[in-house]
């Protein structure tokens, strides 16, 4: 293999002219690839950040627009080299056959380190080797800062199925001499114009539109913290037709004195059918009315947070001779009797879901003042306490009260210093608790939810005891990545008594995650009883273990998948044989 140093010359944002270096390797298969020389280039960008520091009004965002693509460049080199010495490593070549990869690996460090999820650094790894492997020269414009990220990850994506070399450096070369030229432009003309250069040099390898039919899916998007989500998608006629028809009946199983109107009842009604429900609950409130005071089971689970006194003891009420607590109902004279007592004051909270009429305003509108015409009336903010979702997800505590209706209800009692449980699955009353409290998977920047999280013991079963000092909600994946990829010079783990996790990458840094209930329920993160080992902790645990192994490896998916494409491209590009008569 020979090597040597080449100048290129690309015209700048401005107009001007930038000169960069890049390091040419001419490999036995003749084929060329590029790669910033790494003490040349860092030079290159001390140079640049240099130069931006002094440029003011639109020159510096300008400026620094191209700092910041230019370090982002740098960033995914830096992935690249990751993922390098990941295969470089004893054994590597046969941790491409685990669940676990070293692709997964590599991801699961480098969203810890960028507090980013394990899909999103996946992603940018995926961008970042194949800028190095396929696409050099384009690679050389990002490293200067003349193209952006979104272009970058836009032409690894509309290139992914380009497979001969020769039509690869073809495309690279002419996308390198087109970049620079494009104006700002929308993602589909962004796409339309990269799916051009592409079906110059392989017409086969165009990401082409898929049919409509295979093309239909049904998207969720959750707005965090508002409660609420957008379904969207499409669906074959018939099944449309018979899910408006089954949302229509859902619908009308109320009651007219129900409070909401179609539309609302709809979307409701499209709850009720996700959790295997046959009518709606009914809101209309009244004695007399079957749907109301009887609503349907949901499934759904609310945890319900109290205290270990709360639960235990009559609580401090008085008790009757049976020992059942009872309330005091003796009015207190030095407090004020409640105007309304039978008012609810959640009451007109949980009615505004569904829409009530605005409150006057008490002078005309021209004696306020902008302040005041703007400022709610009192006790019109919410004074429901919020609720959290497994995953971390923030609930209004009026859809809250919504959501109770037909739900179960389970007690979660703080531990305290109670002592471990005598075996190594902890009983259904500890499990709530820790899930309650994690809320999510506690690897950093992992955000599945602790329902379909392993509980993990942070110091092994059986040196390390079953309590909830010791137990965190690990998903699946870095439950696995912990296990096989831990030991010494792997991901190992601390635990504190308040459910703080200390994680110490391989590279030795350490990454904190909290409890996901630490700032709604703080109460949960208590600290419960200390941790005592029973004997030394062997330094791994994987004796009679096996990673569960792929059917095929990461780079075999890939290339099946691709060369489906290709085919379903050919059949939809030949033409078609003249019939026989």
């Amino acid at each position: 293999m020979s090597n040597y140093h080449v100048p290129q010359t690309f015209s700048g944002l401005g107009g001007g002219v930038v000169h960069s270096w890049c390091f040419i390797h001419r490999s036995a298969s003749d084929l060329f690839y590029v790669s910033p020389v790494p003490d040349i280039f860092d030079c290159v960008f001390d140079e640049l950040v240099a130069q931006t520091a002094g440029v003011r009004g639109a020159g510096a965002v300008q400026a620094w627009s191209r700092v910041e693509s230019a370090a982002c460049a740098r960033r995914l080199a830096a992935m690249a080299t990751m993922l390098d010495d990941a295969h470089a490593a004893d054994g590597s070549a046969s941790r491409d056959q685990w669940c676990l990869d070293n692709w997964d690996a590599v991801s699961a460090h480098i969203a810890a380190a960028g507090r980013l999820t394990s899909g999103v650094a996946s992603n940018l790894l995926l961008v970042a080797v194949a800028l190095r492997e396929r696409f050099p020269k384009v690679q050389a414009l990002f490293a200067d800062g003349l193209i952006t990220y979104a272009l970058v990850r836009a032409i690894v994506a509309r290139a992914a199925n380009v497979t001969d070399p020769d039509a690869l450096h073809a495309l690279d070369t002419a996308l390198a001499e087109a970049l620079v030229g494009w104006g700002p432009m929308s993602v589909a003309k962004t796409e339309q114009h990269i799916d051009a250069i592409v079906a110059q040099v392989d017409p086969l390898a165009v990401r082409r539109t898929q049919t409509r039919a295979r093309d239909r899916s049904l998207n969720v998007h959750v707005e965090d913290g508002s409660g609420l989500a957008a379904v969207f998608g499409s669906l074959f006629t018939p099944d449309a037709i018979a899910f408006d028809t089954r949302l229509n009946a859902l619908a009308d199983t109320v009651c007219p004195a129900d409070p909401r109107t179609k539309d609302q009842r709809r979307a409701d009604a499209m709850g009720a059918l996700s959790h295997g429900a046959d009518r709606l609950a009914c809101l209309c409130g009244t004695e007399d009315c079957d749907a109301a005071q009887n609503p349907p089971s949901t499934g759904v689970i609310i945890h319900l947070i109290a205290h270990h006194d709360t639960t235990t003891g009559t609580g401090g009420l008085p008790a009757d001779p049976n020992g059942t607590p009872t309330l005091d109902t003796t009015p207190d004279p030095d407090v004020p009797p409640d105007p309304d007592p039978t008012a609810d004051p959640d009451a007109e909270e949980c009615a505004a879901l569904d829409g009530v009429a605005p409150t006057m305003f008490t002078r005309p509108l021209h004696e306020l003042t902008l302040t005041e015409a703007l400022t709610p009336e009192r006790g019109a903010l919410s004074t429901i306490r919020p609720a959290a979702m497994m995953g971390g997800r923030f609930l209004p505590g009026p859809l809250l009260r919504r959501a109770a209706l037909g739900a179960t209800i389970t007690a979660i009692v703080h531990p305290g210093h109670a002592p471990p449980e005598p075996r190594y699955t902890p009983s259904k009353t500890l499990a709530d608790f820790v899930r309650c409290r994690d809320l999510t998977c506690r690897f950093p920047g992992c955000h599945e939810p602790a329902t379909h999280c392993d509980l993990d013991h942070t110091i092994p079963w059986p040196c390390g005891p079953t309590q909830a000092s010791n137990l965190k909600a690990v998903c699946r994946k870095h439950h696995l990545l912990k296990t096989f990829w831990g030991g010494p010079t792997g991901w190992q783990d601390r635990q504190h008594r308040n459910g703080t996790i200390d994680w110490i990458a391989p590279d030795g840094q350490t990454y904190r995650t909290t409890p996901g209930s630490r700032l709604l329920f703080p109460e949960l993160c208590a600290p419960t009883a200390p941790v005592t080992t029973t004997g030394p902790v062997p330094p791994a645990h994987t004796s009679g273990l096996r990673m569960p192994r792929r059917k095929a490896t990461r780079a075999e998916d890939r290339a099946r998948r691709i060369h489906d494409e290709r085919e379903l491209n050919r059949a939809a590009t030949e033409p078609e044989p003249d019939p026989p008569f």
